[in-house]
């Protein structure tokens, strides 16, 4: 099983720094890392659409509705990190949705129920494919290197390892699932 502990421990191994057994341990690097950990894995989380951490919900009604601007208010799932722009239908090849995203909730003229597809906090670190590890933990390095070392080349070289691993697990995401569908619009369907 793996834990954000083996993810910190690949970070180390890039900068060739001894191991910890918990981020609770009393050195420097795992109280840096208790400090950043979450912090940096839910930026890269945020950055794209990884397809591990994508959940669909569908959404009723929030209220009270919005003061102004929109005429309904739905509120994000507490484990929300990003919402993918809102379509019809909730395909992403679906004709666009007005909205906003404000205080924790989406507001728009859509009816309810609301068909949405967000970027989710995962703490299931099993999950993470491999590529997505090796990013996590090479951004990791690339956070600490010169604190940790005081060498710029540990920074320069984590940076390229972060750089290579992000692009790998980009083209390792993008190969998964078929071909994009038809856009699900009310014009196709009737078709």
């Amino acid at each position: 099983m793996t834990t954000d502990t083996d993810i910190i421990n690949r970070a180390l191994d890039i900068l060739k720094e001894a191991e910890i057994s918990s981020v609770n341990d009393n050195r420097p690097i795992a109280r840096w890392m208790k400090r950043n950990f979450a912090v940096t894995r839910d930026a890269l989380l945020e950055e794209s659409e990884w397809n591990f951490s994508i959940k669909r919900y569908s959404i009723p009604e929030a209220s009270p509705k919005p003061v102004f601007g929109w005429s309904r208010a739905y509120t994000l799932p507490p484990d929300t990190i990003r919402v993918i722009p809102l379509t019809y239908g909730g395909y992403s090849e679906g004709d666009p949705i007005p909205h906003e995203v404000e205080g924790g909730q989406i507001l728009t003229d859509a009816r309810a129920p609301l068909n949405v597809r967000v970027v989710v906090r995962t703490e299931e670190y099993d999950r993470y494919p491999a590529t997505f590890q090796m990013a996590l933990s090479a951004r990791l390095a690339m956070g600490c290197a010169h604190w940790l070392t005081g060498k710029t080349n540990f920074a320069q070289i984590a940076t390229a390892l972060y750089r290579e691993a992000l692009e790998k697990a980009w083209l390792s995401d993008a190969l998964q699932g078929s071909s994009p569908r038809a856009a699900d619009n009310e014009w196709v369907n009737q078709r």
